[in-house]
């Protein structure tokens, strides 16, 4: 199958606003894709850049939950940009990854893992929720590890429905005063910089909400970040289930729903009834959906 190409664009000489950035930051922080090696002090602009074709390899074979993240991302044809084109840039080295597959790659599943999110609105209907509860009592019965954030709402239906095993992630020690062996009560700093890779606006919120996304990167990726849950099942009010539905009604848990399509995890959200069903279903034999 033939794939867009990528162009590379210098952010000084061109029009940039719809380019992926994988440069450095005024501040000179690194992008997620950006080089982290200087020409000068690390060797001159050849150096460098075969340095980062080893440095981004190895990434890439340890499935770094920031950069295979940064690179999902990535949507087909669009333009990279840097500071140095039309000179020789590390760039290039990523649009040759792109083209050669490693989005493909990197969202591969070699098995199932029988873990699932299972997340969504804190304003869900009672029906759903006891559905919720109902859909998480199954999937115990069936081995299943329920990956969850410990909010109200559709998070506390799905744990109270779960009597197997269970992993809680909460945004802060003492969230809702939640504790227990089920709990991890802090995200790592890789979660914060993956969700920062996926939110629109990250530097516009505060601590606490940067936190509550954070926590939603380890819903969807595990506690590893490179342990992609098998599905998500959720409940928002506009029916979300990929990155291309996200609104304003979805909430927080389009952070979740986000990253879940970038890995290429199906989402099925309860809003959609019988085509939530059906598409858990597709997850598991018939007889054992509910």
């Amino acid at each position: 199958m033939s794939r867009m190409p990528h162009a590379i664009l210098n952010v000084e000489t061109h029009d940039c606003r719809q380019a992926f950035y994988v440069g450095r930051s005024s501040s000179g922080r690194l992008s997620p894709l950006g080089n982290p090696y200087a020409i000068g002090h690390d060797g001159e602009r050849e150096a460098v850049i075969e340095r980062y074709r080893a440095w981004l390899a190895a990434r890439i074979v340890e499935r770094d939950p920031v950069v295979s993240t940064a690179l999902l991302s990535i949507l087909p044809g669009q333009a990279l940009s840097c500071h140095c084109a039309p000179a020789p840039c590390h760039a290039e080295v990523i649009a040759a990854a792109l083209d050669a597959g490693v989005q493909a790659q990197l969202r591969h599943r070699t098995a199932r893992t029988l873990r699932y999110a299972g997340i969504g609105s804190r304003h869900t209907p009672k029906p759903v929720l006891a559905q919720m509860q109902k859909i998480a009592h199954r999937f115990s019965e069936l081995g299943y590890t329920l990956l969850s954030g410990g909010a109200e709402g559709a998070d506390s239906a799905f744990e109270q429905g779960c009597f197997g095993k269970k992993e809680i992630y909460l945004p802060w020690p003492g969230f809702r005063q939640l504790q227990g062996r089920h709990c991890v009560t802090l995200p790592s700093s890789e979660a914060f910089r993956v969700a920062e890779v996926g939110h629109p606006a990250w530097g516009k919120l505060k601590a606490s909400a940067q936190s509550l996304m954070a926590r939603n990167s380890h819903q969807v990726l595990g506690a590893d970040l490179r342990s992609p849950v098998d599905f998500v099942v959720c409940w928002t009010p506009d029916g979300c289930d990929n990155a291309a539905t996200r609104s304003r009604a979805t909430g927080g848990t389009g952070q979740a729903i986000a990253l879940a399509d970038l890995w290429g995890t199906p989402v099925i959200n309860l809003a959609h009834a019988k085509k939530a069903m059906v598409k858990l279903a597709e997850q598991v034999s018939r007889e054992d959906v509910c």
